[in-house]
């Protein structure tokens, strides 16, 4: 596929996701099978330590249209999700977490804005923002008040105001 056949890249940056991945790309195939678009998932691998390359390795035959990015060395997940998104073929590139916490049956929302003429839209799992918006997989406490006590130092320093950083 060369990037003008491709519609949709979905970009899965994952450490260490052996117990969660499989679950995920094979829900990515499901919805991404029975669009009417042509897709990639590319999956870019950030120095994992435990046995994702197997897991990936192991789906090869049973999920299509997957590329992977082999990192070796962890750089973390804002370099790893920039990588994919540079290295995408799609006229659409959307992100997304290993463990499915947004699914993506959430791109058929999305896809209306494009439709309509957006160049980007960001999604968001919080009430605050959507109604009705909620996470699917919910992180545990300590990633939460860690993530809370990061945003309120941002907030106070960088952009007053804004309550998601």
């Amino acid at each position: 596929m060369t990037s003008t056949d491709v519609y949709l890249s979905a970009v899965v940056p994952a450490f260490n996701e052996a117990q969660r991945i499989a679950n995920t790309l094979k829900r990515l195939r499901d919805y991404l099978a029975a669009s009417c678009f042509s897709y990639e998932i590319l999956v870019v691998l950030d120095g994992p330590t435990d046995s994702t390359r197997d897991v990936l390795r192991s789906l090869s035959a049973e999920i299509h249209h997957v590329r992977i990015i082999d990192r070796v060395v962890n750089r973390g997940k804002g370099f790893t999700v920039r990588e994919g998104m540079l290295e995408a073929r799609g006229q659409i590139r959307l992100f997304t977490d290993a463990d499915n916490s947004t699914d993506i049956a959430h791109f058929d929302q999305m896809k209306t804005l494009f439709d309509e003429g957006c160049d980007l839209v960001i999604a968001s799992r919080n009430p605050k923002d959507v109604a009705g918006a909620r996470q699917t997989v919910s992180q545990p406490w300590y990633k939460r008040s860690i993530g809370k006590l990061g945003n309120l130092l941002v907030q106070r320093v960088a952009v007053p105001g804004i309550w998601d950083t």
